[in-house]
């Protein structure tokens, strides 16, 4: 008999802190459990690596698109469609299905070849550097910084502002704007805050893109925005001026609080361990082997949801027509059946293959780029700041949709 389980201690605050504990008994229970209908919204939570290896690709699991919103709310209007967050997430490629994903996604894929990745490497090295000169200025005589303020927060939104096309003296503008937005996702009794200021966070993301599709119609540059009109101009691609700006907004946050938090996570991860400090300052080929580990060990991402479209089973639990599933990305990276010895934090890992972008249709479109950032900067960090140190305890975010820190102060001499 399958044991039926709760999700309030994963919910609870100690338990998006930390939610590893809480997988590890998950991982105990096999590949996947079904959930208390009486309890938790979702028929079933899936936390196994080849569960949810296996759901992710299978077409009858799909993300939660409008048509699965209006028919959980039952009524003409249904309320999500009055919140202008949920409006626009929802023209997004990241809550579509075929055909519209498709028909969104191929354009939007041209921004991240591997030859735009490589061309854009040396305007991220120059981006790091000038933060880690205003890092070595605002600490200069030993005084405390903020890290994630100075540098977690802007090399990222520099980063996919020089993509995306966003002028420099703009990006300071958007990190207020982009969390508040990408939190209206966040689960519990708290989310409607969250909503009020992601709505909020959404009129005014909106605006400001409408503003730069119009710039960049009347002169066009070498970034994302213009090469997406040109494609629709020629044929190359079909989508509205609604539908650009609403998936410029989601590729900017996606591409910028992912390394965010994976820089702030990568940087306490080897502030507690100095061997492994060491050898990524004096190792920089290391680097890709670091990022992965960091990914894998404290995930950023830690969930997403999937619902049925016809009666059919994960690991053996049963899922209803509609039903939904909890995909737990952070606890496939710790499960001991794909990663021995789980818990230690091992970039020298043999196969280390993380779903921390997931996988299948909807991998992350930004993956490769956010990898990049991340290899880039954490060794740039540890070669000028050899002394860094913590100032004091860091903050945690506390939150389920992003696993990170609020605060980390550092003295760097």
């Amino acid at each position: 008999m399958q044991t039926v389980i709760a999700l309030g201690e994963l919910f609870s605050a100690e338990g998006r802190r930390d939610p590893y504990p809480f997988y590890a008994g998950l991982h105990q229970l096999g590949q996947a459990a079904p959930l208390d209908p009486s309890a938790d919204r979702y028929s079933v939570v899936v936390h196994g690596y080849e569960a949810i290896e296996k759901l992710t690709r299978d077409p009858v699991f799909r993300i939660l698109d409008a048509a699965h919103l209006d028919r959980l709310d039952g009524r003409d209007e249904p309320l999500w469609r009055r919140r202008r967050s949920l409006q626009v997430l929802q023209q997004t490629v990241f809550f579509l299905n075929p055909p519209d994903h498709t028909r969104l996604r191929r354009p939007l894929a041209q921004a991240f070849t591997a030859r735009r990745m490589a061309a854009l490497e040396p305007a991220i090295v120059r981006l790091i550097d000038r933060r880690l000169d205003q890092v070595e200025e605002a600490g200069a005589g030993g005084r405390t910084v903020d890290f994630m303020k100075l540098f977690a927060y802007p090399v990222p939104s520099d980063v996919i502002g020089e993509l995306v096309g966003v002028p420099e003296e703009d990006r300071p503008w958007f990190p207020p704007r982009s969390e508040p937005f990408s939190l209206v996702l966040e689960p519990g009794r708290q989310n409607w805050r969250y909503l009020q200021a992601g709505d909020a966070a959404a009129v005014e993301l909106t605006g400001y893109f409408e503003k730069l599709v119009a710039a960049r119609r009347a002169e066009s540059r070498d970034d994302l925005t213009s090469t997406l009109l040109e494609a629709r101009a020629s044929g190359s691609a079909d989508f509205s001026d609604e539908e650009l700006v609403a998936n410029l907004i989601g590729v900017y946050n996606a591409g910028f609080l992912t390394s965010v938090h994976s820089i702030g996570n990568g940087l306490i991860l080897l502030m507690d361990r100095p061997a492994h400090r060491a050898e990524l300052r004096d190792r920089p080929d290391m680097a890709p082997a670091y990022v992965e580990e960091i990914l894998r060990y404290k995930t950023p991402v830690q969930f997403g949801v999937r619902y049925a479209t016809e009666d059919t089973e994960v690991a053996g639990v049963r899922v209803p027509a509609g039903g939904e599933a909890l995909v737990l990305l952070g606890a496939a990276n710790r499960d001991p059946r794909r990663f021995p010895d789980p818990d230690v934090f091992d970039p020298h890992r043999p196969d280390n293959h993380t779903m921390s972008f997931s996988v299948g249709p909807h991998y992350c479109l930004g993956a490769a780029l956010s990898k990049l950032e991340i290899q880039l900067a954490l060794p740039m960090l540890l070669r000028r700041f050899p002394r860094l140190a913590l100032a004091a305890p860091p903050r945690t975010l506390d939150l389920m949709t992003f696993h990170g820190y609020q605060e980390i102060p550092i003295t760097i001499a």
